[in-house]
Formats: structure tokens, sequence, C-alpha cells
């Protein structure tokens, strides 16, 4: 087939061009972002609960729940927080499972569970989509708290101006409380009319709740019927709710106050003291971010033409700014790359060669971007890295072909017949080898969960990139050659150019000399002692492997972003406002103290927006962050956590103080996670307490933080069980008097044509603090003349201080407390096995309940968990390369020979990444197993070209050091490009892509040495061996 390709010249160039635009407009129109996105089959159950404990909340919503849930088929876990007044359920669907089928089955789950909730519980919201990393985000910004409260309306119209543009997936607004129409009773004047808070309630309800009238048919005209309905707030207050004593009519506003209110803010945000609103907008999956957030950002301006002179519109953060830096950088670190490469192909081929390899680079890119949007791979930096490991690994099918071309060229043969046998020698090698690289990054594509989900891009693209380049190298590489040389013989009138001897390349005599050397002199020497070289080499590489323990572990480093967060949980029931305060404390002191830190911004509350992942949990008042950013040619952001951790908990005792910044890679959680599960909460507490303080006294243990904090300050209300059944009076009749009392309770909504709002029922809400005496339950007993009799709540309930848990967190569900630690990275090997020793003692103790468990996790078990299913993908990786060499050698033990080149990569890379002290992690991982295809090609084609030296007659040694010389340079010049194109990202500093640099260069390096040292080795010992076998069987 290739040889009538090289033959048709003309259709096949027409076909490489077609493709060739066609992957230049692909190139065009992928989207562009910071990295792959990262999918999360998670859906969250969220069931507001007014007033609730965390216990009422977990015992009548939560646990009926999860109960239905668990036995849904296709759910991997579900977990659920349970707070004060709220009930949070996360559940995630298993990969092999259909989606949408199981969310329409917790759909019917949820609808059919809530029908038995009570009464005060509002309708849960199932949400399938978890928003995880923002587009943009806008601050509002005013001197005066008042006027960026007054914007309520305006933003309401900028999220729907903003939700209708393609590609936005919707907006998040912090920093303005929403509004609800409160209906105020006072409850003596109610009291003396003689009437109760139900009939104030059902009397609204009859008012907004009526049904549709329908349609009637008038003069041949279906006419519409219809009521007049309240739109206006204010007209509630003239509505009639019952008759007094006398009865008359009484009016709400006779009892009480109708208005509109703003609801407790739930956030209180500064930037740079100044009082603002967030405004963020979250993009569509698959959108291009620069696109999308030029046309967001023109949108924004035009809109802020509507805001009032005291306040102004300011960018604060877009991933655009993220995305262009990043792009910058590695299309700087590609440039290099194709420079680099260039000049070292000058180095080694002659310009001809030269030129029709670096023709291969852009072409063979193009064509291997075209499957990408069909496999769901945008331009991000983990596909661009994987062109640019693509860069040193395309030219070499090129440089092999050409290089032989030119050789038969030197031999004398004709432009066509130069072409089609230069071709032909290393075709089934060069075939065999992409199969090979195809075969080591395929599986790689299969790696589940975040992590396959953030890597798949580099091996899709690198596959498809090497694909295009054989056939590049198969076709248009002949061509060109072909057309060069006849042009050189119409020139010069002879049919061969150049002949044996000539000069290639800047450096072809000095690479002449030492091919030269390595096969008559070492080469020799190697053959005369094969077994000897053999098992040196294999003994230094297994040394080398004792390396290991000595390189640090880094899963995820943290990027090289100038963010770093200070999240901040103040003792439960601090009020928001002093929470606030403490925070504007901490932004006064670091700024204060630290000139590197050149911005912050303070969110009081429920923290940022979703700007870097995921965002604060379990929030409330007492929580909040500041976020700094710092200048990062003086300080980097793991710089500033160092210096602040410590000072900070120091000066603030009372909080509890986590710094973070940007992993360069999926969220993996705390570096250590220990999770403590069991039925009674007070236990697992006592068990944390134990644990924490133990962990503490480690030097160096570094935060140590939990999920459930400090327990909350409460009052209780025991009830008189005896008083309450002598009156009829129920527990739920006093729970609403004292819930009308404190919080309100919700009763529909009211649509004033405009917005719909909530409306609220409070008794006596201008009261500073609940004062039992004034509240009454009408008793079931008559009293004289058949009056009712009133008991006040004072009478029965006995009001008490305590203290109760804050939240109830479960997992699938058994009650759960997660203590996360953060040490230093020095630190944190020692430190978990200290951790390890502790939990296995007291679980193995006589004293300890057998129904609570300790396991510990984090990053430490993402990272193990990953570790084994590389290693299992490694293994069927091999085993994959091994099948390609048993089918090309046609034997079971030439692949092992093969093999081995895989085996000294590795020991090269573990090398490197010693003497660089660079952390083994998920992407040097990554590095080493690219190896495994990237090198076996150079040993391939050395034992081809010895394996058809010996099928032409060459004795084994002759033919052993015949195939090093010409074999010698291509394996220097692959190896030397491959090298050149990753050395610009080895120096470029990216702490995400310096650890695969570093693994591939050095294991490129140490297989190219030992290669064309070891494997001649192997390979004269094996058929040594083999002959001796032969000889001993027929004699």
């Amino acid at each position: 087939m290739f040889n009538s390709v090289i033959k048709k010249p003309k259709i096949t160039l027409l076909f490489l061009l077609l493709v060739t635009i066609i992957g230049a407009i692909t190139f065009t129109q992928l989207p562009q972002r910071e990295i792959p996105e990262v999918t999360f089959d998670i859906g969250m159950i969220s069931t507001p609960y007014p007033g609730a404990s965390p216990e009422e909340v977990e015992r009548r919503i939560t646990n009926p729940l999860e109960e239905e849930l668990l036995n849904i088929d296709g759910i991997a876990d579900i977990s659920s927080v349970s707070t004060s007044g709220f009930s949070n359920i996360i559940v995630e669907v298993s990969e092999q499972a259909d989606r949408d089928q199981v969310f329409s089955k917790i759909q019917q789950t949820v609808s059919d569970v809530s029908a038995s909730f009570p009464d005060q519980v509002q309708d849960p919201d199932v949400s399938e989509e978890i928003q995880l990393g923002a587009l943009s985000s806008y601050h509002l910004l005013s001197d005066d708290r008042e006027n960026i409260y007054e914007l309520n309306g305006l933003t309401d119209e900028w999220e729907q101006e903003i939700q209708g543009i393609p590609g936005v997936q919707g907006t998040l607004v912090k920093g303005i409380p929403s509004e609800e129409v409160v209906i105020d009773i006072d409850f003596d004047a109610l009291f003396d009319e003689g009437l109760q808070i139900p009939d104030v309630i059902s009397a609204i309800d009859d008012e907004l709740n009526t049904v549709p009238l329908g349609v009637e048919r008038v003069d041949d005209e279906n006419v519409q019927l219809a009521l007049p309905v309240i739109e206006d707030v204010e007209e509630l207050e003239s509505l009639s709710i019952g008759l007094n004593f006398d009865d008359e009519p009484v009016y709400l506003s006779d009892v009480g106050t109708v208005s509109v209110e703003r609801v407790d803010e739930e956030d209180l945000i500064t930037h740079e003291g100044t009082p603002a609103v967030s405004f963020t907008v979250i993009p569509d999956a698959g959108v291009d971010i620069p696109g999308l957030h030029e046309t967001v950002d023109e949108r924004m301006e035009m809109l802020a033409g509507d805001l009032p002179g005291e306040v102004n519109l300011d960018l604060f953060y877009t991933q655009n700014t993220v995305v262009q830096e990043i792009f910058g950088d590695l299309s700087l670190s590609f440039l290099f790359a194709i420079i680099a490469v260039i000049i070292v192909t000058l180095l080694g081929l002659n310009v001809s060669s030269a030129v029709i390899v670096a023709l291969a680079i852009p072409v063979s890119i193009l064509i291997g971007l075209v499957p990408l949007p069909f496999m769901n791979v945008d331009l991000n930096q983990i596909s661009i890295i994987g062109i640019i490991i693509a860069l040193g690994i395309l030219v070499d099918d090129a440089i092999v072909v050409g290089d032989n071309i030119q050789r038969k060229y030197q031999e004398g043969l004709s432009p066509l017949e130069g072409a089609i046998e230069g071709s032909r020698e290393v075709r089934v090698s060069i075939i065999t080898s992409t199969l090979a690289i195809v075969f080591t990054f395929l599986p790689l594509v299969f790696i589940t969960g975040a992590n396959g989900d953030f890597i798949r891009a580099l091996p899709s693209v690198l596959i498809t990139t090497i694909i295009a380049s054989t056939i590049i190298a198969l076709s248009l590489v002949p061509i060109y050659l072909i057309w060069l040389q006849r042009r050189k013989v119409r020139k010069q009138g002879t049919g061969a150019t150049e002949q044996p001897g000539v000069k290639v390349g800047l450096l072809g005599k000095q690479i002449d000399r030492l091919a030269g050397w390595y096969s008559n002199t070492l080469l020799r020497r190697v053959v005369k002692h094969p077994v000897k070289v053999g098992l040196t080499g294999l003994v230094f590489c297994i040394l080398c492997y004792g390396l290991i323990p000595f390189i640090p572990v880094v899963f995820f480093p943290s990027a090289d972003r100038p963010e770093v967060t200070i999240d901040v949980r103040m003792p439960a029931g601090t009020p928001i406002e002093e929470t606030e305060n403490v925070l504007f404390d901490m932004e006064e002191f670091i700024t204060a103290e630290d000139e590197n830190v050149i911005e912050t911004a303070v969110y009081t509350g429920s923290g940022l927006p979703p700007l870097f992942g995921e965002g604060m949990s379990n929030t409330g008042e007492e929580t909040g962050q500041i976020l700094l950013r710092v200048d990062r040619e003086q300080q980097s952001s793991e710089a500033t956590i160092d210096r602040w951790t410590s000072t900070l908990e120091d000066a603030y005792p009372d909080a509890v103080i986590e710094l973070s910044t940007i992993e360069a890679g999926p969220p993996v959680g705390a570096p250590i996670a220990i999770k403590l599960q069991g039925p009674e909460m007070d236990e697992l507490k006592a068990i944390r307490d134990d644990l924490q303080e133990y962990i503490r006294l480690i030097p160096e243990s570094g935060t140590v933080v939990d999920d459930l904090g400090d327990d909350r300050p409460t009052l209780l209300y025991e009830p008189d069980r005896d008083l309450m059944e002598e009156n009829g009076i129920t527990l739920n009749q006093i729970s609403e008097q004292i819930g009308l009392a404190t919080d309100g309770i919700p009763i529909g909504t009211f649509d004033d044509g405009l917005n719909t709002l909530d409306m609220q029922l409070v008794v006596n809400g201008d009261a500073e603090e609940l004062v039992l005496e004034d509240f009454v339950v009408p008793s079931q007993v008559s009293g004289e003349g058949g009056m009712p009799e009133f008991i006040g709540l004072d009478e029965l309930v006995t009001e008490t201080r305590t203290e109760q848990t804050p939240l109830i967190a479960r997992e699938n569900g058994d009650r759960t407390i997660t203590v996360r630690v953060f040490p230093g990275e020095d630190d944190q090997q020692g430190l978990e096995e200290q951790i390890e020793s502790y939990v296995a003692d007291l679980t193995s103790s006589s004293d300890f309940d057998n129904d609570y468990s300790i396991a510990i996790g984090g990053e430490t078990e993402e990272r193990s968990d990953f570790f084994v299913e590389l290693a299992m993908l490694f293994i069927v990786v091999v085993f994959l390369i091994y099948i390609v060499m048993a089918i090309q050698f046609y034997s079971l033990v030439m692949p092992l020979l093969v093999m081995s080149t895989v085996f000294l990569a590795i020991t090269g890379a573990i090398i490197g990444l010693f003497i660089t002290q660079t952390g083994l992690g998920f992407m040097a991982m990554m590095g080493i197993v690219s190896l495994s295809g990237i090198v076996v090609r150079n040993s391939i084609v050395l034992i081809e070209f010895i394996e058809q030296r010996r099928r032409e007659g060459m004795a084994l040694e002759d033919a052993v050091v015949n195939a090093g010389n010409v074999r010698l340079r291509p394996i220097l010049l692959t190896a030397i490009t491959a090298i050149a194109a990753l050395l610009p990202v080895a120096f470029s500093g990216d702490v995400l892509f310096v650890p695969l640099a570093i693994s591939i260069i050095s294991g490129l390096l140490f297989s190219a040495v030992f290669t064309v040292i070891l494997v001649p080795a192997f390979y004269t010992a094996l058929k040594r061996k083999s002959a001796r076998k032969a000889e001993n069987a027929a004699s």
C-alpha cells in the first residue's frame, strides 16, 4: 500500500493537504481552557427545615431520604450534612451506571419520601450539576454598604441578561441579602380580638391561593374569567382576618404590620476594605474560555452604565487571565521546542532531510488535531504539553525514514528505488514502534475518576499525533526526497549525488567518527564479553532502584498562582458581624507585616464563590475566608502559607484557621484525613478529641481541623408532659409558638407582578429576646362559660442553657467525623506512620467499641489508589507491547530483549528525579509510563537491522557491529530531539510539568546510552545460547 502511495504522489499530496487544512480549521475552533474539564457524577439534594435542630433534621429529613437512596442501584456513595434548619445530601453515581436513569430514580425517590415530611419542611431541591470553576467574578463596590444593598433588583436583571448568553451555565450573586414579605403580628392585640395565629394564616392563604376560574362562552367568544389579585404588599394590611368578640371584622392592620424586609445577611464582602457585592459567571461545559469571557465582559461593561455614580464595577477574577498566561508560557516552550528539534536535525542530517523533518512537525500536529473534537479533547495545558512531548517523538519516524533513504542514495539507487527500498527496510519497525506507543498510551485513556479526566487529553493527543507522524514519515518524506533527488539528478546529470563518506549534517563527520569508534571498538568488545557487560549493566540498574525512598513524593504540587486562601472558623454561635471583625483584624495584621501581599478580599459567611474549585463547606455566621494575592516574583504562595500558618494560629487561638493555595490538578483533599464512624455522636467526639490531642503533641504536625467544630450554644426547652396531657396540648403547638417568636414560619409566597417573594409570619418581631410569659397556647379544656383557657409558655416548658452538636455528617448512612491534617511536605510520611500506629493500638484495645471504625485516607489514599491503578495499567501496557513484539519477531524471547529498554528508561527516570529532587507524583508517573512506548522504538529498529543482516548471511558479531554503525545516528538523533523538545519545559519552572519532563528526559538519556551497549550485549548472549542449544541438540 505504501509503495502505491509513494508512486502516486499527486493524489497523496492532495489528500494530505486536505486533511492538513481540516486540522488547521480544527485548531482555530477548539475551545481553550486552563485545565481539562473534570466531571463529577454527583448530585445534591438540599432540603430546608427552618428552625429545626441538626438532630431533628437528621431524624426527619436526612435519615428517611438516605434509607431509600441506598436502595437505588447505580449509587456508589452517599454523604450528608444535617445542620440547623438544613439537610444537604450528596449522591455519587458509579461510573458503570446509566447517569440519567439513576437521577430519574433519585428524583422519584425524593418526591415519594418528601410527601411524609412535616409541614414546615420546604420542598427538596435536587441538583444534578455541581458548580466548580468560574469563568469570571466581578465586584460591585461602594463605600456605603446600603448603596449596594439597593441593587437587589438590578442584579436580578443582570443575572437574566448574562444567563441568556450562549455558553453561560448560570450566575451566582453574593453579598446582597434577599427580600421577603414579613407579617409581624402583635400577639397581645390578636389575643384581645379573640383571634389566633391560624386565623391569620388561613385568611392570607384564602386570599392569595385562589383556584383558576376557567373560561366561559359569551356571545360566541371564549372569555377568560379572573379575580383581582393583590399585587401591592400594603394592600395585605386591609385584609380581613376574622370577627372579634363583637362580631366586627378585624383587619390585619389592627393586629400587625406588613412590610418588605431584607433577610439577615448570609455574606458580608469587602475588597481592599471597600464593601462589595460578588457577581460570578459560571460557564457551560466545553466552551471556549477566551471567547466567552470577551462576550461576557463586553456585556458587563454595557450593564455597568446603569449603576449609580457611587457604585463601581471591578473585574476581580477571570479564568481567561490564567488561560492566556498558561498558553503564552506553553506557546513559548512550544516554539523553543520546534527550534531545538530543527537545530538537532541539522546537526546530524543534511539540509534536505532536515527540511522534511521540520515540515513533518506542523503537518503531523495539524493532522493529529482532527480527531480531538470527537474525543472530547480541547486545548488546555495538558493537551498542549502532550503536543510538546509529541514533538520529540513525531520526528523520529521522519528521521529514521529520511536517514535510511539517504543511505540508499549513497549506495547508488535511483530516486524512486532508493525511496521505496529505504522506506521498506524500516517500515515494519516504524509501524511496530508506533503501535507500541499507541498501546502504551491507550490504557491511560481509561484511568477512572477525576485523575482520568485530568490526564486523558495527554494520551489522546499523543496517540493521534504519533499516528499522523507515521503516515507522514511513510508517505510525505519519501515523496519529498524523490522530488529532491530527481532535481539533483537533472541538475548534475548523474544518478547519485552523494557518495559514502560525504559529510551529512553540521556534525555529520563527527557523528560518523563516533559511529565508527562505537561499532569497531566499543561494540567489538561488547560482543566478545556480552554476559559480563549485560550483568554489569543489569546490576547497576537494579541498584539504582534503591534511590526511590530518597525521592520526595508529591501527588499534585501547588500551582504557581498568586492566590492564597485563609479559611477561618470561629466558635459556634459567633454572630456574623463579630466574625467579620476578626477577619478584618487578620487582614490588617497580614498586610501590615507582609509587603508581598498586594491585594486582599474578605468573604464573611459562606466564603468565596467557586473560583478555584470547591468552596468552603459547612458554612454559617461563624465562618469566612480571606483571599490574599501575593507578588510571585518576591514570595510564592507556598512560602506565604509557611510564613503565616503558625503565626495566625498563635494570634487567634479561638479560631480554626487553614491556609491553602490552588493545586495543579484535580482536588484530592487534605494530605492526611482520618475518618471516624459510629452510631453515637458523643462517643465519636470523644475519639476525635483524643486523636486530635495526640496529633497536636507530635512536633511539626501542622494544622489539625475537623468538619464538626465546637458545640453550638443552645437553649433547651424541656416540656412539662403532665401539664400538656391535662390540657390536650401537643409539642407541635409549643414549637410553632416558639418558632413564631424567633425566626417566624413560612406561609407561602407573594407575587407583586414582577418578583415572587417569600412570606414570613412572625410574632412580636421587634422584641429583642424571647419572653415566654408573653405567649400562650389554647387549652382543649374549656374554662368558665365554655370559653377556652390559655396556658402560658413559661408554664409549659423549662428553659435550660446547654450546648449541642452544630452538625451531623454521615457517609453511606453512618455518622462520620473527618479529622484533616495539613503537615509540612517533609513531615507527612513520618506523621502518617505515627498516626497509623496510634490508630492500630486504639482499635485493637479491648476497650474499643467495635461499632466504631477509624480509617486513614486523604491525599495518601488517593495517591495509593492511583498508583495501584497505574500499576495495573502498566502491566497491561507491557503486555500489549510484548504482543506487538512477539508478532513482529515471531518469538517469545525477543520481545523480552526489546522490553529491557523500558527497564533501562525507568532507571534513568529514577536517577533524574533523585538528582533534581523532583517530586514523584502523578505527572512523574505519567512520564515513566510514557517512556515505555517511546524507548522501545530504538531497540526495535536496532534489532530489526541485526536480524536483516543475519538473514543476508552475516555472522552474528558482524551483524551486530554493522547494525550498530548504521543505526547509531538515528538513535542519537531521535533521543536528542525528544530531549531537546522537553528541555524548555524542564527549565520552565512549571510545577505541574517539570516532573514529567525530568522523568522523560532522564529516562531517554539513560536509555539511549545503555540501549546501544546493553541491547547488543543481551542479543549476542541470547543468540549464542540458542546456537549452543541447537548444536547440543544436533549432536
